[in-house]
């Protein structure tokens, strides 16, 4: 829930100009993130709720990102555009069959889908911060990954489950 309240703040801050406060938000909103994955796994208190809530978030945060970072840094989001733009797509074309076969996101949380968001954000964290845009780039190759994954999954299995580790999982769902 935090993460949802919390990522609209990011389009103020870029609009207002505040570079380092977004960077900041930008990095709470990342930690706690992966912080409240590992939490609700290991302390057992995963829920379908809450799966769904940190989908949600994962995609307010996404959109919410690059808006503000396109008020701060317009230019270096232009000259990266073909990476903004696949990440997006890639996203789409992921959560959009999820939508119309089941009506809702994925929510999968795949093993390649936590690496390459964990890679996304760090990626995009050092682009904005002006420290190297290849770990972007190269989040964007294993996000294409990830969604290849997950469109699979929803391709594979006849109802909508979450939490499916991987494809292969997925085929114990097939039934």
């Amino acid at each position: 829930m935090a993460r949802l309240l919390l990522a609209p703040m990011l389009i103020a801050l870029g609009h207002l100009g505040y570079r380092h406060t977004f960077l900041i938000l930008f990095a709470v909103l990342l930690c706690s993130d992966m912080l409240d994955g590992y939490l609700a796994r290991r302390l057992h208190q995963q829920t379908e709720l809450g799966t769904q809530l940190d989908t949600a978030g994962d995609v307010v945060m996404c959109v919410t990102v690059m808006l503000g970072g396109w008020f701060l840094w317009p230019d270096l989001i232009t000259n990266e555009a073909p990476f903004f733009l696949a990440t997006l797509g890639l996203l789409a074309i992921s959560g959009l069959t999820a939508i119309i076969k089941f009506r809702r996101l994925p929510s999968y949380h795949t093993w390649t889908a936590k690496c390459s968001t964990a890679l996304l954000g760090i990626g995009v964290w050092f682009f904005f911060a002006e420290i190297t845009p290849w770990i972007f780039r190269i989040a964007v190759g294993a996000l294409a990954a990830s969604a290849i994954e997950e469109t699979g999954i929803t391709l594979l299995t006849k109802k909508w489950h979450p939490n499916i580790p991987s494809i292969f999982h997925a085929r114990k769902y097939r039934q």
